[in-house]
């Protein structure tokens, strides 16, 4: 690959990481929002907490499509949206299963309370199931083209 074809790459790539701040922005000051319209008592420190999932996108999402091109999990499939719709939700999965336990592992080693596994992933669920769905159909529209090669 030579330096013309790379420097499209890393441009993309930046795009996707300042979106991705963006995003991570918007839903630090939406759980605040919701948080001041309930009254509740407000830390900075939790809404940072309850978006760490925006951290594991990239390395779930690289080890997903790395494992479905290793394993050929996906040659075997012949029609490309059913392909798409197994990462999807295999990827969420993974990544709703990391999540529940990476809040677990660093509210117990950083927070007085430590927040339950179970509840986690409860919460995830309910909060948060429609933006794993959401991110990771769109990188399957990405991935899926990749590792399409058979």
């Amino acid at each position: 690959m030579n330096i013309l074809q790379k420097k499209p790459r890393i441009k993309a790539t930046l795009k996707y990481l300042v979106v991705l701040v963006l995003v991570l922005l918007v839903t630090i000051f939406q759980d605040i929002l919701v948080k001041e319209n309930q009254q509740f008592s407000h830390y900075y420190s939790e809404p940072l907490l309850r978006n760490l999932f925006w951290v594991l996108v990239f390395p779930v999402a690289i080890l997903s499509g790395i494992t479905f091109k290793k394993f050929s999990l996906l040659t075997k499939i012949s029609l490309l949206l059913l392909k798409r719709l197994l990462f999807v939700f295999l990827t969420s999965s993974l990544h709703l299963l990391l999540f529940a336990g990476l809040m677990h592992l660093v509210s117990s080693v950083f927070y007085e309370e430590t927040y339950s596994f179970i509840n986690n992933l409860r919460f995830a669920l309910s909060e948060d199931l429609y933006k794993y769905l959401l991110i990771y159909s769109v990188i399957s529209l990405v991935l899926i083209k990749k590792i399409n090669v058979k």
